[in-house]
C-alpha cells in the first residue's frame, strides 16, 4: 500500500463549498440527532406479564437493539472525534451552530467574529469535517463541482 492510497489523495475534483456545507448542516440536524437517540435509548424493556403471546422469533431483538446502539455510540465518538479535531474557532462555531443549535447572532457575540467572517468560518469547518469524516467512516458529505 502507498502513502496516496492510505491518505486518499487520488481524487482531484474540485469542492462545491456550498452543498457541502448543506449536506453537513442536513447530516448535523437529521442523522446525527438520530444517531444520538439511538445511543441513548435502553434496548432493555421492563417486563410485563399482562397479554403474554408466544412469539417465536429467529432473530434476538434485544440482541439487535444492543449492537445497533453500540454502532450508534461508535459513530458518535468518531463524529466528536472529527469535530474536536477543528482548530479552536472552527470547533466553537461549529458546535454553537449544529451542537447547541444558537443563532447566527449568539454564534457572532461568541466567537468575536461578524457575519460574513463567521460564515467563511463555519463554511471552512463544515468541509474540513466532511473530509475527516469521510478519511474515518462510510459517511460521504462531500459534494463536487461539476
Amino acid at each position: 500500500m502507498q502513502l496516496s492510497d492510505l491518505l486518499d489523495n487520488n481524487d482531484n475534483r474540485e469542492i462545491d463549498g456550498k452543498k457541502t456545507r448543506l449536506k453537513v448542516t442536513n447530516f448535523m440536524e437529521n442523522q446525527y440527532q438520530q444517531l444520538k437517540y439511538l445511543a441513548n435509548t435502553s434496548p432493555l424493556q421492563s417486563v410485563s406479564y399482562d397479554n403474554i403471546k408466544v412469539q417465536t422469533s429467529q432473530s434476538n431483538s434485544i440482541e439487535s437493539k444492543t449492537i445497533k446502539q453500540l454502532h450508534a455510540k461508535e459513530y458518535l465518538r468518531i463524529i466528536d472525534d472529527c469535530i474536536n479535531s477543528l482548530d479552536d474557532i472552527k470547533k466553537t462555531i461549529f458546535k454553537a451552530r449544529f451542537i447547541k443549535n444558537l443563532y447566527y447572532w449568539q454564534i457572532e457575540q461568541i466567537s468575536g467574529y461578524g457575519h460574513t467572517r463567521m460564515y467563511e468560518l463555519l463554511n471552512l469547518g463544515c468541509l474540513e469535517f466532511a473530509q475527516k469524516l469521510k478519511r474515518l467512516t462510510d459517511i460521504d458529505l462531500l459534494e463536487y463541482k461539476e
